[in-house]
């Protein structure tokens, strides 16, 4: 897939620190969406505060000649100030199953049954994409930023020159890999020795994501070292007669890497991605 030629930029000068948030051990899959909630929240209600602000100026300058109200512009200084941060949240869960839109209508009784045979809860999302697992030895990152805080910052590109293309930098960069972003298939595949076609390559990462008044939710899911039974017993993202891969099974022969460690490795691509200025790593039990 041919990845588009950077064109972005952030036009906000606070919006250069990208803090990252990591869930040590093993989270619940609904602790992850609720904290993801608290942030999405807070910044959709900087976007409401903003709307209001811009109003206030609209009506201003229709009965005033003076653009340069200094009250207005202490205003909007202090307004800018409580945008949030551009936020990645990394975790690894409880093994569940999720739903995206796709397929809110076609999960039957009986998948629902066999996700808790094997050992998932299942989780109806209101994101992108169908049905993929969650779980021990998988890295999920959520990113929380203002997409209209960036010049030429499309979902399109957001997605594939953001999140798909710093897993690759990954890939690439730390563990030797080469992978192909899949064009009809959106994720990141890993080439199967035994053959060079896209079609028989190994879904190594998956991506998910929603977007409201330009603010994200989710992202991306990578593995490193899960139990891949839970990947390739059901039909993953509506991907028939295709199969699951990790970095471990790709590079059994090296130490098993922490969800944390490969989190700061994603976070830090995406900061570079996104030309941050600097990365603030911080753990959630010391918060």
């Amino acid at each position: 897939m041919k990845i588009l030629t950077r064109q972005y930029h952030t036009i906000r000068p606070n919006y250069r620190k990208l803090q990252h948030i990591h869930f040590p051990g093993i989270s619940s899959f609904q602790h992850g969406l609720n904290i993801q909630q608290l942030l999405v929240d807070a910044n959709l209600d900087y976007k409401s505060l903003e709307f209001k602000y811009r109003r206030i100026q609209r009506q201003r300058q229709q009965i005033s000649t003076n653009t340069n109200d200094s009250s207005l512009l202490a205003l909007k200084n202090k307004i800018e100030n409580l945008q949030p941060l551009p936020t990645i949240l990394t975790f690894e869960f409880d093994n569940v199953y999720a739903g995206g839109l796709r397929l809110k209508s076609e999960v039957s009784p009986n998948d629902l049954e066999g996700f808790k045979r094997i050992g998932g809860q299942y989780f109806q999302l209101e994101r992108g994409g169908q049905v993929t697992w969650h779980g021990k030895g998988q890295l999920v990152a959520y990113l929380i930023l203002d997409l209209k805080s960036f010049v030429k910052l499309s979902t399109k590109c957001y997605i594939n020159n953001v999140l798909l293309k710093s897993i690759q930098n990954l890939l690439k960069k730390t563990y030797h890999l080469d992978s192909v972003v899949g064009v009809e298939n959106p994720g990141v595949w890993i080439k199967d020795n035994k053959s060079k076609l896209l079609s028989e390559s190994l879904k190594i990462s998956s991506v998910g994501v929603r977007i409201r008044h330009g603010i994200t939710e989710y992202g991306i899911a990578l593995n490193i070292n899960p139990d891949l039974k839970y990947l390739n017993t059901f039909e993953m993202c509506g991907l028939k007669n295709k199969r699951a891969t990790s970095i471990h099974k790709q590079l059994s022969h090296l130490p098993v890497p922490s969800v944390e460690h490969v989190g700061k490795l994603f976070v830090d691509e995406v900061a570079l991605a996104l030309e941050m200025n600097s990365v603030e790593h911080i753990n959630a039990n010391s918060l």
